[in-house]
C-alpha cells in the first residue's frame, strides 16, 4: 500500500489564497478509492498555517518522519515553480528514497520541473485515469511526461467525460472550516454605491451565513483567452442533481449554507442554470451563494432574476477591456457593448458584480485604456480588478512570448511572476515603458475623480486633490494628527487605497 503526501504548494509570497486545494482534493480521492493512503498539508492553513514559507520546510520534514509517505506529490500553478523546486530539493537531500512527483496547473512548467528538480513523474490533465494507472503500475502511463535517457517524454492526457462518475472530493482530507472565507465583507465593500434597500435585500439574502465554501459544478471553458492556462478541453458540466445532492452533503456533514462556485463558466448551457435554479427551490435549500465564472454573452434579465431569487449575491464575469480591439485580441468572443449592459442589468437585478481587467495586451493603446476608462465609469464600477497581461507557460500568450524571446530565463521569470502578481512585468505593446507602467495609475485615479462626482457633488474635487496627493505617499509616513482630522469615510478611502 502506498502512503502519498500531497502539497498545495504557494504560488506567491506570503500567505495562501485560503482556497481548497481542488486538484490535490481530488487527486486524494483517487488514491483512497484506489486502496491507498493519502495526506494533504497546506502551508498556510489550519494547523500549518505559517506567516513565511521559510518556515515550512522544519513543518514538512516533521510530516514526513510521522507520515512516513513513499510518494510526494506536488499541486499549484505555474509560478509556484520556485518554491516547489526547493521543496523537492528538501526533500531529496533529507529523505531517500521517496518518489516525488507533481501535477494540476503546476504541470505546465513541466519541463523545468524535469530538468532542474528531483521530480521524476509529471501529471498532465485530469488524474482520475492517469494517477490510478500509475498507482496501480508505478511506471510512466498516460497523460504523464518523465525523462527517459536524458530526454523529455510527454503521453498524451487523458480526460474524464462521465462528470457525475466523480465521487464527491474527500473532504476529511482537510480542515473544512479553514477552507470556508467570510461572506458579510462582500457587501460591506459596497455599501457605500448600494442603496439601503439593495443592502437590505443583499443582506436578508445572507441571513445567518457568516462564511461560503468553493464548490465545483463544471471543468473547463467554451473558450480560450489569449492568458488561459486550461489543462484540458472543452466544457463538462455535472448533472443539476449531482450538484444539488453534492450542495446537500456539504450542509448536512459540515454545516455549509454558503457556496461559492468556481467553475472557470458556470452558466455555459442556459437550460442548465435554469434547472439548477429550480430545484435549489424544489429542494427548499436556503443558501447564498456567488458565482466565480460567467460569460456576458449567456445572460438575460430572466436568468439573473431566477439566480437572485434563489441566493446568488454576486457573479464575476471576467469583463477584462472596455475595447471592442482588445476583446477581439484577448480571444473573449464578447463585445464592449455587451459587457456594458450585462453588468449594468446585473447590477439592475440587485446582484453585485466586480469588473475583472486584463491591460497590457499586444492590441492595448492609450486609445483603448479611455475606452476603458469610459467603460467602468458607465457601469459606475466602484470595485474592480486590474491586472496586467501576464503570460504563463501553455497558454496562448506564450507562443508570442516565445517568438519574440521576451524571456530569456524561464526560472527567473516564473519567480518574478511569483513575487509580482499582475504588476507590469513585460510590455507587448508599441507604447513607451513610463506611458504602460502608468496606465493602472490612471484608471486608478480617474475611477477616483469619477467617484467623488458622483458621490460628494461640488466639494469632491477639494477633496480629490487632497486624496490624490496623499496617494503618492506611503501611508506609513502620513502623521496620525492629520489622518485623525480627515472625515472617517474619506480616511477610510485613503488608506484602503
Amino acid at each position: 500500500m502506498e502512503r502519498v503526501l500531497l502539497v498545495n504548494v504557494p504560488s506567491r509570497q506570503g500567505g495562501g489564497a485560503f482556497f481548497i486545494p481542488m486538484g490535490l482534493l481530488y487527486a486524494g480521492g483517487v488514491i483512497e478509492r484506489c486502496g491507498h493512503t493519502a495526506k494533504i498539508i497546506d502551508p498556510y492553513l489550519g494547523d500549518e498555517k505559517l506567516e513565511y514559507f521559510e518556515n515550512f520546510f522544519d513543518k514538512l520534514g516533521g510530516v514526513i518522519e510521522i507520515f512516513k509517505p513513499n510518494i510526494i506529490g506536488y499541486g499549484g500553478i505555474a509560478t509556484s515553480y520556485g518554491r516547489t523546486k526547493r521543496l523537492a530539493n528538501f526533500v531529496n537531500n533529507n529523505y531517500s528514497g521517496i518518489t516525488q512527483v507533481a501535477g494540476g496547473a503546476l504541470a505546465s512548467a513541466y519541463r523545468l520541473l524535469l530538468d532542474n528538480t528531483p521530480i521524476k513523474y509529471v501529471f498532465h490533465g485530469e488524474a482520475e485515469t492517469s494517477l490510478a494507472s500509475f498507482l496501480d503500475k508505478g511506471t510512466m502511463g498516460d497523460g504523464m511526461s518523465t525523462k527517459v535517457n536524458g530526454r523529455i517524454v510527454r503521453n498524451e492526457s487523458v480526460q474524464v467525460e462521465d462528470m457525475d462518475g466523480i465521487p464527491f472530493p474527500p473532504y476529511h482530507l482537510i480542515a473544512m472550516e479553514h477552507y470556508q472565507y467570510p461572506i458579510v465583507g462582500r457587501l460591506d465593500g459596497f455599501r457605500q454605491i448600494l442603496s439601503d434597500s439593495a443592502y437590505d435585500n443583499l443582506t436578508k439574502t445572507v441571513g445567518q451565513t457568516t462564511h461560503i465554501a468553493p464548490i465545483l459544478t463544471s471543468r473547463g471553458c467554451t473558450h480560450k483567452c489569449l492568458f488561459c492556462y486550461r489543462h484540458f478541453s472543452g466544457h463538462r458540466q455535472h448533472s443539476v442533481n449531482y450538484v444539488i445532492s453534492h450542495m446537500k452533503y456539504l450542509m448536512e456533514t459540515y454545516g455549509v449554507s454558503g457556496f461559492t462556485f468556481a467553475d472557470e463558466l458556470f452558466n455555459a448551457h442556459y437550460d442548465w442554470v435554469m434547472q439548477f435554479c429550480d430545484e435549489i427551490e424544489r429542494n427548499s435549500l436556503h443558501i447564498c451563494y456567488t458565482i466565480g465564472g460567467a460569460r456576458v454573452n449567456n445572460v438575460d434579465r430572466h436568468m439573473l432574476q431566477r439566480l437572485k431569487d434563489t441566493g446568488c449575491i454576486e457573479i464575476s464575469y471576467g469583463q477584462e477591456s472596455g475595447s471592442d480591439t482588445v476583446l477581439k485580441g484577448l480571444r473573449k468572443g464578447t463585445t464592449a457593448q455587451l459587457n456594458r449592459e450585462v453588468t449594468l442589468l446585473t447590477q439592475e437585478v440587485g446582484i453585485l458584480t466586480v469588473v475583472q481587467l486584463v491591460i497590457g495586451s499586444p492590441s492595448e493603446m492609450p486609445e483603448t485604456i479611455r475606452e476603458t476608462i469610459q467603460f467602468l465609469k458607465d457601469v459606475n464600477a466602484y470595485q474592480f480588478a486590474l491586472n496586467y497581461l501576464i503570460p504563463l507557460p501553455e497558454t496562448p500568450i506564450w507562443q508570442y512570448v516565445q517568438e519574440h524571446n521576451l524571456i530569456p530565463n524561464e526560472e527567473s521569470y516564473l519567480s518574478m511572476v511569483a513575487d509580482s502578481g499582475g504588476n507590469p512585468i513585460i510590455n507587448f505593446t508599441s507604447q513607451t515603458e513610463k506611458e504602460w507602467r502608468n496606465w493602472g495609475n490612471l484608471i486608478h485615479n480617474e475611477m477616483v475623480l469619477n467617484y467623488y462626482q458622483r458621490n460628494k457633488g461640488a466639494i469632491s474635487i477639494r477633496l480629490l486633490h487632497l486624496r490624490l496627493f496623499m496617494a503618492t505617499l506611503t501611508v506609513k509616513f502620513i502623521p496620525r494628527f492629520l489622518l485623525m482630522r480627515i472625515p472617517k469615510k474619506i480616511k477610510n478611502f485613503i488608506v484602503g487605497w
